[in-house]
């Protein structure tokens, strides 16, 4: 059964008819299958736009948990590479400190052989009294006789140059004087004391001599030359953990 149809009143219908105008009713009614169709495709549109928007909202929500998890990464890794610096710096420190003790056993400077080079290179008529080996220099202390004392303290200068221990250009005298004379009291108590000549005293010097730095190679030559074996075979064991510098 229809539903009754609901009369329009058209107070301009002889006009219309006059014009040739179509009556109000039927425009009417194409007027609300338009209104049904807008309204469908509006509603269509905001359907999309509201889907669309769904969409967008949930590609956020999983680029905002794949952001969570790389900043979780990155702070880990943030951790890690701070454990490797840490870890790298450690492992520097204890490297350089095996090498300086390398260097210190298998080193000239405190061991038998720089006795060795003094002994082999002091002229005769020259005693040395002390050989310090602080430091990066050696200081020797002693006396030389005369005749020609300067002679021999120079000779001893020379050699201590031209050995490969030193530096050739860092070997100098600091010091040197005539000691006070000294003369042998061999006359029997409460007897006349002749005059006697006063024996030349010796003359006291000091020099200050750099060490060289030698490569191992080098310094394995110089420790075999000077009869250190033991001290040579111990820097080649060194060199082959690759703890010489």
């Amino acid at each position: 059964m229809k539903a009754a149809s609901v009369p329009v009143l058209d107070l301009l219908r002889e006009r219309r008819r006059e014009l040739g105008v179509e009556p109000l009713a039927s425009t009417l009614a194409q007027r609300r299958g338009l209104l049904q169709r807008g309204g469908l495709i509006g509603l269509a549109l905001v359907g999309g736009v509201a889907g669309l928007c769904a969409v967008v909202l949930l590609q956020h929500a999983v680029v905002k948990a794949r952001m969570a998890q790389l900043e979780q990464v990155e702070s880990q890794a943030a951790v890690l590479r701070a454990q490797v610096t840490a870890r790298q710096q450690k492992l520097t420190a204890i490297t350089g400190t095996n090498r300086t003790l390398a260097t210190a056993l298998t080193s000239g400077r405190t061991s038998a052989a720089l006795l060795a080079e003094l002994q082999g290179i002091t002229p005769q008529g020259v005693q040395l009294t002390s050989a310090d080996s602080g430091g990066d220099a050696l200081t020797l202390k002693g006396q030389a006789f005369d005749p020609y004392a300067l002679v021999r303290i120079n000779a001893l200068l020379l050699q201590l140059q031209r050995s490969p221990l030193f530096q050739k250009e860092g070997v100098r005298l600091t010091k040197v004087e005539r000691q006070p004379s000294r003369v042998a009291d061999t006359t029997p108590p409460g007897a006349a004391k002749p005059a006697q000549p006063a024996a030349p005293a010796p003359v006291g010097f000091e020099i200050a001599a750099p060490f060289a730095s030698l490569d191992p190679p080098s310094q394995l030559n110089l420790l075999r030359r000077l009869g250190s074996e033991g001290m040579a075979r111990r820097l080649q064991l060194l060199s082959q953990e690759g703890l010489m510098p």
